[in-house]
């Protein structure tokens, strides 16, 4: 039986940007409360493109490539809690390039051994990250740079 080329999948998705390297999403999961649009907000804030928020459509595109797209009818929305429903421009699909699963901060490894999630066939490089953490955008700007360059992690 043939696997499924799209999926629509719950959590929010961000174009990260880089002069190194052409954009990366970066899919954020977790249990509501975890922090997924909070994480959103402050990565678009440091320069990444809102993708999708809430849910995300992930398609093979090209045999090993996974984009990450907008939920048509919540395109460009992202609820910022406190503040309300709000209006983002929106990124173009994006080739996927990191899962970050939102954890509490006492489940979050110290020195984690990289691991990968098989998403429609295709192996994705997978962390877990406390989103109200400071650092949380750092780390995932980190994050893909070593997909991108694995040699320079140790």
């Amino acid at each position: 039986m043939k696997s499924p080329q799209k999926i629509i999948v719950y959590g929010s998705a961000v174009a990260m940007q880089c002069e190194d390297f052409a954009p990366a999403a970066v899919l954020l999961r977790g249990v509501s409360g975890r922090g997924k649009s909070d994480l959103s907000f402050r990565l678009i804030e440091a320069g990444g493109m809102l993708i999708c928020d809430d849910q995300v459509v992930l398609e093979i595109r090209h045999e090993k490539i996974i984009t990450a797209d907008s939920v048509e009818p919540i395109r460009g929305l992202m609820e910022v809690r406190g503040v309300g429903l709000l209006k983002f421009p929106v990124a173009s699909p994006t080739q996927l390039r990191l899962v970050v699963d939102l954890v509490l901060r006492e489940e979050v490894p110290r020195l984690p051994e990289w691991e990968t999630e098989d998403i429609l066939g295709i192996p994705i490089i997978r962390l877990k990250l406390c989103a109200f953490e400071e650092s949380a955008p750092l780390k995932i700007a980190k994050a893909i740079e070593l997909v991108h360059k694995p040699s320079l992690l140790i």
